[in-house]
């Protein structure tokens, strides 16, 4: 029978005093912590505390006692005698210095450029195990030079994670090379490990017990807990780890992205099955398969709050698709009840996805087969993926049609996009899916993703899409970052729109940094097209914002400078210098200030900066 919530305090309060497992924590008063869920359980899972061999005996009585007290039906002990060996693999990973990139090697007289794009978000760690180091916190200033970046650290992850072989600190763990439930993508997952993004999904066979997810969660733990070495700060195992729970399929995915260890693909393929079969000994599972957790997946597992996540944790169609066919594999699907209806679409959608939607014959299969999985389920991701196939085989009238009656608006930014990359001439005709409602319903960083492959793709129809925004606030920062992977003219035109939406105010976060980012950004582009009547009117915008983004002033002076205007020009450097702007030493050679460079104002400007700074040092 299950425990009831005070039932399973007093069964770990017992446990722990006889030091079987850890004590449990008081309760925390941290209002960002969230409490475990009190409900009835009937599986119930613990760290472990292996005893010495003198304190076997009694440890074995404190269990007994447990189960005779709380009307125990079996117990499980699991234990991992090694971990991964941190210290060494970081002596071997810093044992060639990296090539030391100075930052001073700047050429003074490169033309300015525009201020790099901003909010990049940390990755959040969900899953911390034992011992595991704090995520690493990011520099206030986080807006650098990414390549300067990748240069620095690109030899080290290559180092890190090419593993030629496993470092152990007491022999290797446990594995398992044979499972008694059906796995997929082994052994083929050892040749196409991807270190950025590993683990496996499982799906529970048998009557449903409540509890059973903290069995899986305990064994998740066990898993990473191997890859910590509590002896060093500095050995960082993953970046960002998780367990996901389909209640209503009753699957879990365990994954972990940037798994940086010393250990082989095959190491941490077999001893991960080896997790899978003890999860496998306690509560039996119908279906696993190992997964490389790209976007898509992430997607439907890691799901907004108020929406339940969905895993799909095998594919029994796709082996029955290439032995008997599709005929064949689809007489099995609508005839088996062991998998749900939704998963029988995800199982079609991934065949479909096998087959090229650019060749007339595949996409014709692919297309019947996701006509199918929404015949399984209307909600499915199916509708998108049709409208792919229908767009690469220039049939945009039914795209749109099947966009507008889709049941999610997302849908429509698809067809969109896909009609802007592969027929660009037809856009205009796709854009009446774009309406007010949709635009505001969709979240303003997909929004202005759309924006910006339009600007790629086909960019000219960029000026009617960004007709059709919204004037809200919430698309400044995303429309600015949007405006970097842009050429020149769209870039400029997707900032002219940022400044044209309704001002963020000064408390708004990157909202309002973006805004004034904005305004210099734009007079560059506009300076470098050579319209310096466009330029000189940005500069004149951007002086309200000037003292809070000091660059304005450069790019200002150099508007100025291109029209012959010499005073305003020279205004606009004194100010940069009296606002500590950071490039003094490239505006005073800059090509662009040429025609101040032989004003003798000029030259005081620049030599009273000096003075100053000297006396400052």
């Amino acid at each position: 029978m299950p425990l009831t919530p005070a039932g399973q305090r007093a069964l770990w309060a017992s446990l722990a005093a006889a030091g079987v497992t850890e004590a449990e924590d008081p309760p925390s008063e941290s209002r960002d912590e969230v409490p475990e869920e009190e409900i009835e359980r009937q599986w119930l899972a613990a760290p472990w505390l292996p005893p010495a061999a003198g304190d076997l005996e009694q440890q074995r009585a404190a269990l007994e006692l447990a189960a005779a007290t709380h009307g125990l039906e079996a117990i499980w002990c699991f234990k991992v005698e090694t971990g991964i060996d941190g210290l060494t693999w970081l002596e071997l990973a810093s044992s060639e210095p990296l090539e030391d990139i100075s930052e001073d090697s700047e050429d003074p007289t490169k033309p300015l450029e525009v201020v790099d794009a901003i909010f990049d978000e940390q990755a959040e760690v969900l899953y911390s195990a034992p011992d595991a180091p704090a995520a690493a916190e990011d520099d206030e200033d986080d807006v650098g030079d990414e390549d300067e970046l990748e240069d620095d650290t690109s030899e080290l992850d290559e180092d890190i994670t090419s593993a030629p072989e496993s470092h152990w600190r007491n022999g290797s763990p446990p594995m398992e090379h044979s499972v008694a439930f059906p796995i997929e993508r082994y052994p083929e997952i050892i040749d196409d490990y991807d270190w950025e993004s590993f683990g496996i999904a499982l799906k529970l066979a048998g009557p449903a017990l409540p509890g059973e997810e903290s069995v899986i969660n305990a064994f998740f733990a066990l898993w990473l807990s191997a890859y910590q070495d509590e002896r060093s700060d500095d050995f960082e195992p993953f970046q960002r780890a998780d367990v996901v729970h389909d209640r209503a399929h009753r699957s879990a995915l365990m994954w972990v992205e940037r798994f940086a260890v010393p250990a082989t693909a095959s190491d941490q393929v077999h001893f991960l099955l080896w997790i899978a079969a003890r999860i496998h000994d306690v509560l039996p599972l119908a279906w696993a398969r190992f997964d490389e957790v790209d976007d898509a997946v992430k997607a439907r597992a890691v799901t907004e709050e108020g929406t339940e996540p969905f895993v799909l944790a095998g594919n029994p169609f796709a082996e029955r698709f290439r032995r008997h066919g599709e005929e064949g594999a689809l007489s099995w699907a609508v005839s088996q009840s062991a998998w749900s209806r939704r998963e029988l679409a995800g199982m079609l959608i991934e065949v479909a996805l096998d087959h090229d939607p650019d060749d007339p014959a595949t996409a014709l299969i692919a297309e019947r087969l996701l006509r199918r999985a929404l015949a399984f389920d209307a909600d499915s991701d199916a509708t998108g993926y049709l409208g792919i196939v229908l767009i690469r085989q220039h049939r945009l009238p039914e795209a749109i049609t099947l966009a507008r009656e889709a049941p999610r608006r997302d849908v429509r930014l698809l067809v969109v996009g896909e009609t802007a990359e592969h027929l660009p001439n037809e856009l205009p005709t796709a854009l009446e899916l774009l309406d007010d409602a949709t635009l505001r319903a969709t979240d303003p960083e997909e929004v202005a993703e759309l924006v910006g492959s339009i600007a790629r793709h086909a960019p000219a129809h960029l000026e009617a899409v960004l007709a059709l925004l919204p004037a809200e606030i919430s698309l400044v920062p995303h429309l600015y970052n949007a405006s970097f992977a842009a050429e020149r003219p769209q870039a400029l035109a997707i900032l002219r729109c940022v400044l044209a939406l309704p001002e963020p105010p000064r408390d708004a976060g990157e909202a309002r940094t973006a805004l004034v980012m904005a305004w210099n950004n734009a007079c560059i582009h506009a300076h470098a097209l050579g319209d310096y009547k466009l330029a000189v009117e940005l500069a004149d915008g951007g002086q309200p914002y000037g003292a809070e983004n000091p660059y304005i002033y450069h790019s200002a002076a150099c508007a100025y400078a291109a029209v012959g205007s010499i005073d305003r020009a020279i205004a606009q450097v004194a100010l940069a210098i009296e606002h500590g702007y950071e490039h003094g030493e490239k505006m005073e050679t800059d090509a662009d200030l040429s025609a101040l460079q032989g004003d003798p104002r000029f030259t005081a400007l620049f030599n009273e900066w000096r003075t100053r700074r000297a006396d400052l040092n």
